[in-house]
């Protein structure tokens, strides 16, 4: 007993809390190259001694097939040998709470979300790190045409990249220029094509450059480039025979990536992250015009919207009316959480709130609200990650506060959190407002020419308990109190 005395003692006083003290999880997420080895950083605060304790890594409904499981002091298995107990640095150790892991030969399955677990005898924590793998693809291939209008046209294409990359055209050596399209197509080894082309007046002389990057390795960039003094011919005559030949097979290419595309999403429920509908990058974000303003002639176009409660997944709890929903407790990632309305829009103007606060309580800190496609809300569920396209919300959470992710992700600067989101859909205009109705205040408006039958997305989210829960309309908007809400089946 003296012995283990004075064992703390010397923990303590060397600044490492014993394991009966109360401890955070503390994670950052981490960028690897394929085939490398990344260290998934995670280690408890304050400071405290690990080594008794179990630490289980696992990733999204996974809990009972750890990727590494440690207890009773050793390793009880790990995921084909890839995986370890790894500290950050040399000079941290399980003792001074250092619960990191290293996976070896790290592939595309591998990217995503991981929970690092720890418990000890009286407490425990666990928080998310977020892998992402990437892949630098071939240099681009370039091929010109003269139109029959004698302007040029120059097309660039580059295969094998993860995730999706940046593309830039620029004539000469500093000017840039504007693609006429841009497309990415994402094929079945998982790894992205990305497709350009720019229309430039024959009289052009300068050269010119297509480059493909990630935007996190732009020293590994692949560029291709070609001088526009090149005597073509029209598309049209026989000297540009070799041409025809190139645009035949890259139409070719084009049409055998959509094909299989299609094909996996028809027989695999779309498991897949592949385009819906119009790219994500054409989503743009209008902030502030007079158009956008608030106003109480948009409750004109209200619309009673409920949730199924027969389709909500086990980790959601929904209301016996539909209108209030929650997280249940069990292990699942935001992506499960997601439910749509029984209703949907393909056209016209359409307005619904949800409530965020209860009397007496906190505002809900969590949450997401938007529209979506049911082909995106079911990748979530089956890859629990985001979908490429077919989802536009409104998010919020204590890292971010409230935000959008469509395009350039916005942050909104607010003093505090809105009670009450407004959500007005302009389906035909292309227009997905929110407002944060107690205020009367315009958040921010998504635009984007919808081509696809969307949904109203609800998502109580992962961190903190409260309800989410959508109001009755049309009425004035009401004081958001207790008697607004309907219990939740327990």
């Amino acid at each position: 007993m003296c012995l283990i005395g004075l064992q703390i003692v010397i923990l303590q006083l060397a600044g490492v809390a014993t394991a009966g003290v109360k401890f955070s999880v503390l994670v950052s997420n981490a960028t690897v190259s394929f085939g490398d080895s990344v260290t998934l950083p995670c280690w408890l605060s304050p400071t405290t001694d690990a080594e008794g304790m179990e630490v289980r890594w696992y990733r999204s409904n996974s809990y009972n097939t750890p990727v590494l499981l440690y207890r009773d002091q050793k390793t009880q298995s790990s995921i084909q040998n890839r995986t370890r107990l790894m500290p950050r640095e040399p000079s941290s150790s399980l003792k001074q709470g250092d619960v990191s892991i290293q996976i070896e030969n790290v592939n595309l399955k591998d990217a995503g979300k991981y929970t690092c677990y720890v418990s000890s005898s009286e407490h425990y924590d666990s928080d998310a790190v977020f892998l992402k793998v990437e892949v630098i693809g071939a240099p681009p291939i370039l091929s010109l045409s003269r139109l029959e209008d004698d302007r040029m046209n120059v097309s660039c294409m580059s295969t094998g990249w993860h995730p999706a990359p940046q593309l830039q055209w620029s004539l000469g050596a500093q000017e840039a220029l504007q693609p006429g399209r841009h497309s990415h197509f994402r094929v079945d080894d998982g790894l992205f094509t990305v497709l350009s082309w720019v229309v430039l007046p024959s009289s052009e002389s300068r050269w010119i450059s297509c480059s493909v990057f990630l935007p996190s390795k732009k020293r590994d960039l692949k560029e291709a480039r070609v001088d526009m003094n090149i005597n073509l011919q029209p598309a049209d005559s026989g000297g540009s025979s070799w041409m025809v030949a190139f645009i035949i097979a890259l139409l070719a290419i084009i049409g055998l990536t959509t094909y299989l595309l299609y094909m996996k999403m028809k027989t695999k429920k779309a498991t897949a992250n592949i385009p819906l509908g119009i790219a994500e990058e054409k989503t743009t974000l209008l902030k502030e015009a007079p158009e956008l303003a608030y106003s109480e002639d948009m409750k004109n176009h209200a619309v009673d919207i409920v949730v199924n409660k027969d389709a909500a997944p086990a980790c959601l709890k929904v209301g016996k009316d539909g209108k209030m929903m929650r997280d249940s407790g069990d292990p699942a990632t935001d992506y499960e959480l997601c439910i749509l309305g029984s209703q949907n829009f393909s056209s016209g103007q359409h307005y619904w709130e949800v409530g965020l606060k209860k009397e007496n309580t906190e505002v809900k800190s969590f949450w997401w609200v938007g529209v979506a496609t049911d082909s995106a809300v079911q990748t979530m569920r089956e890859q629990k990650s985001m979908p490429t396209s077919g989802l536009w919300c409104l998010y919020s959470d204590n890292k971010h506060g409230v935000h959008t992710k469509s395009g350039s992700s916005h942050y909104i600067s607010m003093a505090s959190r809105p009670e009450v989101v407004g959500i007005f859909l302009d389906y035909d205009n292309g227009r997905l407002s929110f407002y944060d109705t107690k205020l009367r205040h315009h958040l921010v408006t998504i635009k984007y020419f919808f081509r696809e039958m969307v949904y109203p997305l609800f998502n109580p989210s992962k961190g903190d308990k409260a309800a989410l829960y959508i109001l009755s309309l049309p009425f004035a908007t009401p004081e958001v109190n207790s008697t607004a809400a309907t219990a939740i089946e327990t």
